[in-house]
């Protein structure tokens, strides 16, 4: 169990000294083990003006390579709701909530509830949480399962403990309550009262987990054997290492045991940062520099968010709203400036940020709590009869309106919506292409989704002798290439590869 102590919640201000980045890569590197960590892997630790430690290519990295292997030092529920019940340990589901019988309020199934054995592996955090004296122990508190994945922390061996708490940590925004902070203010336990060591130890896992955790997953059967999909989040060491860039070289999965698997989606040069995108790939430049700002604490200054067309895609451009300039477009006139102005390339039309952030408020709204709720007729309605008018082809809420029904035009869809569903595929891979992503996640998905639609049609149209055709054949590499080691991996991906001789 970790040892709590004044050491272990004050943030060290001496994190990128040569001396402790040796130290820390020491222990990183024990705590991979060797299953995961070789010295053949072309990574280093390095420290960046500007950016502090980061991850460095110690020879030239060829593309779709592994650079790391990677597994959580801590993992748990996210701070959300979910849409079942599930094992608080193993993720289970299930069918009728059914409590701990120790008395720290959370879901667990009979495998691993306390009384199941002398030690199982919800034994510890349930006694952990039962010593600060949970109230009302019969009755399930979602306030103790948000704050699990910290609570875990308690649990840490020296090296684990000793990793974490060099990490950065930055503190929440003044109007932000975290789940620690929730479980004071539910006055859910008796003996965790407010200034004690515990409670400290406690936010300061959450500063370290808010700065640096990612979303994974745990794929888990119900009693009637369907798959679920739990998301979770996990602190990924090395892979919180890697320094942001909107223009990322690289791309990750989680395996079906939660290893993180990260490949170069392009090439990378000796000596050259490994970065990754901390926000959408498919985000406008307002959107990232906001989310960056208030979740990452720092504005990103590369080459896509300083090109006011973004590198062509304008995937923030506003439609300009003169009825006599339909092709103009609204863009920002300095996009690294949150406040600045925006004006129409075609007419000159200048509108005030403040407008300007009205109309894409309203956009979002209509399209992420409305229009995707749809189905899948529903939403190519919307996209046809409605968003065309105010939004542009390539707004990235309408790109986000097309990749939904992507997901939902399936192969039983009439085929005029399979052609439509093809269209889209190819828009979004020109978008991709267009920033020079690379083999990028996203890229993997639309080359599987752009291969199974194109054999739907060609069965469809009784055109089964053309196809797979070579451009066919290439997407399925593609997915392959890129979706082979996650978890959560199309079902039938596998027997595609396999069939057509993809997956060499």
């Amino acid at each position: 169990m970790a040892t709590v102590t004044e050491e272990a919640v004050q943030p060290d201000a001496s994190l990128a000294s040569p001396e402790r980045v040796a130290a820390f890569k020491a222990d990183l590197v024990a705590f991979l083990g060797e299953k995961l960590y070789s010295p053949e892997q072309p990574w280093d630790i390095a420290v960046f003006e500007g950016y502090g430690r980061g991850l460095v290519a110690t020879r030239d990295i060829a593309v779709n390579e592994l650079i790391f292997l990677d597994r959580p030092i801590l993992v748990g529920p996210r701070v959300n709701n979910y849409d079942v019940i599930f094992c608080a340990s193993c993720c289970r589901i299930q069918k009728r909530l059914t409590l701990c019988s120790g008395g720290c309020r959370l879901p667990i199934c009979a495998d691993c509830d306390r009384s199941a054995a002398p030690e199982t592996p919800h034994t510890a955090e349930c006694t952990v949480i039962t010593s600060w004296q949970p109230k009302d122990q019969k009755r399930y508190c979602k306030t103790i399962l948000y704050a699990l994945t910290s609570i875990r922390a308690m649990l840490l061996n020296d090296l684990e403990s000793r990793i974490v708490f060099n990490m950065e940590g930055h503190a929440p925004r003044k109007d932000m309550i975290t789940e620690i902070d929730r479980l004071l203010k539910d006055q859910i336990f008796a003996n965790l009262p407010e200034g004690s060591a515990n409670l400290t130890f406690l936010r300061r896992i959450v500063n370290v987990l808010n700065t640096n955790a990612f979303e994974t997953f745990r794929i888990v059967q119900d009693e009637e054997n369907n798959d679920h999909e739990i998301i979770l989040r996990g602190l990924y060491i090395l892979g919180a290492l890697m320094n942001h860039h909107c223009l990322a070289n690289v791309r990750y999965v989680f395996d079906e045991n939660q290893v993180m698997w990260c490949h170069a989606s392009r090439p990378i040069r000796k000596g050259e940062q490994i970065f990754n995108n901390y926000s959408k790939v498919l985000w406008g430049t307002q959107h990232r520099i906001i989310h960056l700002w208030f979740s990452k604490h720092f504005l990103c200054e590369c080459e896509r968010c300083r090109d006011v067309t973004e590198l062509g895609t304008y995937l923030g451009a506003l439609k300009c709203v003169r009825e006599r300039c339909p092709n103009g477009r609204l863009v920002s006139l300095n996009p690294l400036k949150i406040a600045s102005a925006w004006q129409c390339d075609k007419c000159g039309l200048q509108m005030g940020n403040l407008k300007v952030t009205k109309i894409q408020e309203i956009a979002g709204r209509m399209v992420l709590n409305n229009a995707i709720k749809r189905d899948e007729a529903g939403i190519l309605e919307y996209l046809n009869d409605h968003v065309s008018r105010f939004l542009l082809p390539c707004n990235q809420f309408t790109v986000e309106l097309k990749l939904q029904a992507i997901r939902k035009i399936q192969g039983e869809a009439c085929l005029e919506h399979l052609v439509e569903k093809e269209r889209f595929c190819r828009e979004i891979l020109t978008i991709l292409e267009q920033l020079k992503y690379g083999e990028c996640f996203v890229k993997g998905v639309l080359a599987y989704e752009l291969f199974k639609v194109r054999m739907t049609i060609a069965q469809r149209r009784d055109e089964q002798g053309c196809f797979p055709d070579e451009p066919a054949l290439d997407n399925l590499r593609t997915a392959w290439t890129i979706l082979q080691h996650s978890g959560n991996r199309p079902r039938d991906l596998d027997q595609l590869a396999q069939c057509y001789g993809c997956n060499v």
